[in-house]
């Protein structure tokens, strides 16, 4: 496990192959695998798909989750701009904030939002070289 930090979490960096089980990040408390990141963006690609697919910021989202979803499947896919990344981000902030019903679902969507991020941003650095 590579000990550069992150969000309190330290970045796997050293992965040669991704493997459900295979730990992305890691801190005292909890160990973050490829499982756990794919379910994440499965759900916030089901919440754009039923909430605003056609709104441009969305489905930049959509590519870029859809791209990082395919680097956790072992597949190579185009690379996303910065200016996508961020704008992904943004779409996350909104998920978390806007969508949900009940605290439930709030927490649900703060807690994939989060997953989702740690994969933007700790990996964006390498699907830009």
């Amino acid at each position: 496990m590579n000990e550069t930090g992150f969000m309190g979490y330290k970045i796997n960096r050293n992965i040669k192959y991704f493997l459900p089980n295979t730990v992305l990040f890691s801190n005292e408390k909890e160990r973050i695998t490829v499982a756990m990141i794919k379910d994440a963006l499965d759900y916030i690609l089901g919440i754009i798909t039923t909430r605003n697919p056609l709104i441009e910021p969305y489905k930049t989202a959509k590519t870029v989750f859809g791209a990082l979803k395919m680097i956790l499947e072992n597949k190579k896919p185009s690379k996303p701009s910065k200016t996508d990344m961020k704008t992904t981000v943004d779409v996350l902030k909104e998920i978390a904030d806007l969508s949900a019903k009940s605290e439930w679902e709030k927490e649900q969507n703060a807690r994939y939002a989060f997953l989702c991020k740690l994969m933007i941003d700790g990996f964006s650095e390498g699907l830009q070289q």
